[in-house]
């Protein structure tokens, strides 16, 4: 192979390694990038305002598609486990959501407004250990 080739097939060889990610040691999977939306409780005023953070690409997945609806066909409402702390994205609020789905139904038991979980937080907290406000629906991303 003449000098002129090689270079070619060397340059093409960097160029493959270089795409296809050969060109060094195995980088770490990307983690997935935490998610904040806003949700809202029809009829309600925007006081009672909640926010989850997450980082689940199936949660993130869910409540975008419902964000492209018009808001009056957004009928998946929130349900999931609850925690002590604001964890520094849900407004003004002493709890957050340890985890969440969006779902079509849920018990009677744990639907509610925030207002109400804030105000006997020892109840949600310990015994519902739940929230499931069947008003709420998504309204927003923030970031």
């Amino acid at each position: 192979m003449n000098a002129p080739a090689r270079r070619l097939a060397a340059l093409a060889l960097f160029a493959c390694l270089a795409s296809c990610g050969g060109g060094g040691g195995d980088a770490p999977p990307a983690q997935p990038q935490s998610v904040t939306f806003a949700f809202r409780l029809r009829g309600l005023p925007a006081s009672e305002e909640f926010r989850i953070a997450t980082a689940s690409p199936a949660f993130i997945a869910q409540v975008r598609e419902q964000l492209r609806l018009p808001e009056a066909q957004r009928q998946l409402f929130v349900a999931g486990a609850i925690r002590a702390g604001g964890a520094g994205h849900n407004l003004a609020w002493s709890w957050h959501f340890a985890d969440a789905s969006l779902v079509q139904a849920a018990i009677e038991l744990c639907d509610g407004r925030p207002s109400m979980v804030e105000a006997n937080l020892p109840y949600w907290l310990d015994t519902v250990k739940s929230f499931c406000p069947w008003s709420s629906y998504a309204y927003a991303e923030i970031g």
